[in-house]
């Protein structure tokens, strides 16, 4: 979580980069603390964990995706990967999106 904290400081004045953190834990006391311990800066989304399976195909890994403005996943990590939150990866996700 400190990559993805450090990309959003770095991006979060851009209007071409959106975070957001979408939970399945669905212990609703220990994901506010946790909200609360993390401090996170930007929005956190809840969801049914068989909706995310059914729509969003993911499970309880922790997992990263880098999506397009028409919603076309570009990016996808399942598990932890110590670059797929840092700003290095958005600005190259960004840099793709350009040259498209």
């Amino acid at each position: 979580m400190p990559h993805l904290k450090t990309a959003y400081a770095k991006y979060q004045g851009d209007p071409n980069v959106a975070f957001l953190l979408i939970s399945i834990d669905e212990d609703t006391a220990r994901l506010q603390r946790y909200l609360t311990e993390m401090k996170f800066p930007f929005p956190v989304a809840r969801a049914a964990a068989v909706d995310a399976q059914q729509v969003m195909r993911f499970d309880n890994i922790p997992s990263t995706f880098y999506v397009d403005r028409d919603g076309v996943v570009r990016y996808q990590i399942g598990g932890n990967e110590s670059h797929g939150d840092s700003p290095a990866r958005v600005s190259w996700f960004i840099d793709q999106l350009k040259s498209r």
